[in-house]
């Protein structure tokens, strides 16, 4: 029996979201073989229950209602009283969370710490991943075409706006660190560009300028890697009501969503975006499920973003599995990362040598 905990949550502005990508998820997750618990961050508290699978434990969240639980090492521990009891060892853990610790890498180095392996991208990929700049700076060293682009902190906010000219415009702000579209906007104005900017500056420190492409269609890739095995979906074209991928495009139902129009898109452009795809999870060592965004319009292919904790883990884009194989092929493959971690320890012998002190190396 894999025991492996589900994680999310967490106080980031995409909470919501990650609650429903781990109800969907623990309403298709395996049982042969497979114990999934949850494990729900909310104000630094972590919290457990089977209730948790339905949609409406969450609002109004009572946590009265569930056990609190921590992690020390594999273990999971329940609170009570001020006193933490064993409760379950944990084989792996599967990450739901979308955007801020949970996505960042700082949830993923504390898995790394406690020895719990993860079908996640790690660390690195995760901190890139969530970094905008970060991630446009190290692609372009690889030949990934991506979008002009300027990053402007809260200290040079005014610099920024009286140093744009007429022909800038249109541009697009983001928040550096943000996701899920939210405090996202086109500006073709200076006026428009303040408000832009006052928008994105809620949900972040840093800000990042875009040349708007007029015209452009989004064109998204997930890529599955597990047991060193690449897998790359074939593309997507979300639906987008106006100029940009809003969140209400992204979350809510649409009436009759099967006749959405589909913008038109080049067979060329669709295989140029799977074929860079491959080179940003190469170059980022992305595990797991990732689905990375690009933008096609007439200039080409250009890189926009990488979700390295997408929605739903991505999995309507690989059809050839049922969600629950998905969720089975995520879960065992992060199980058997724990006899390859366990290797990479290896005892210098250097403390039974009794230095003296610590020297210069």
């Amino acid at each position: 029996m894999i025991n492996c905990l589900l994680f999310y949550g967490l106080d980031s502005p995409e909470h919501d979201v990650s609650v429903v990508t781990a109800t969907e998820i623990m309403k298709n997750a395996p049982s042969r073989g497979i114990r999934l618990i949850p494990v729900y961050g909310k104000h630094g508290r972590w919290f457990t229950g089977e209730e948790l699978a339905e949609i409406t434990s969450y609002a109004p969240f009572d946590e009265k209602r569930f056990a609190e639980v921590v992690v020390s090492g594999e273990t999971l521990y329940k609170l009570k009283r001020g006193k933490a009891k064993a409760w379950i060892k944990a084989d792996c853990a599967l990450i739901a969370c979308h955007g801020g610790a949970g996505e960042n890498g700082a949830l993923q180095g504390f898995l790394d710490v406690n020895g719990i392996p993860y079908c996640s991208s790690g660390v690195f990929a995760s901190a890139m991943g969530m970094n905008k700049a970060a991630a446009k700076t190290l692609l372009s060293a690889k030949n990934v075409p991506v979008t002009k682009w300027k990053l402007i902190k809260a200290s040079e906010k005014e610099s920024a706006l009286a140093g744009l000219k007429e022909n800038d415009f249109p541009l697009i702000f983001k928040a550096n660190n943000g996701g899920s579209s939210l405090g996202i906007a086109i500006a073709e104005t200076a006026a428009e560009a303040t408000a832009a900017l006052e928008s994105a500056f809620k949900f972040g420190d840093e800000v990042i300028c875009e040349s708007y492409l007029t015209g452009a269609c989004d064109l998204n890739v997930a890529v599955l890697t597990t047991n060193g095995k690449m897998t790359l979906s074939e593309p997507e074209i979300p639906f987008k009501s106006g100029k940009i991928l809003s969140f209400a495009d992204k979350y809510t139902l649409k009436e009759n969503a099967d006749d959405l129009p589909e913008s038109a898109v080049s067979d060329s452009d669709k295989a140029e975006a799977v074929r860079l795809a491959a080179i940003v999870a190469e170059a980022l060592g992305t595990e797991g499920a990732v689905r990375i965004d690009f933008l096609a319009c007439k200039e080409g292919v250009f890189f926009n973003e990488i979700n390295t904790v997408p929605g739903s883990l991505a999995a309507y884009l690989f059809k050839e599995y049922s969600f629950t194989d998905y969720l089975r092929l995520l879960i065992e493959s992060a199980a058997e990362k724990k006899e390859a971690a366990t290797k990479r320890y290896a005892d210098t012998g250097l403390l039974k040598l009794k230095p003296k002190g610590v020297r210069r190396r």
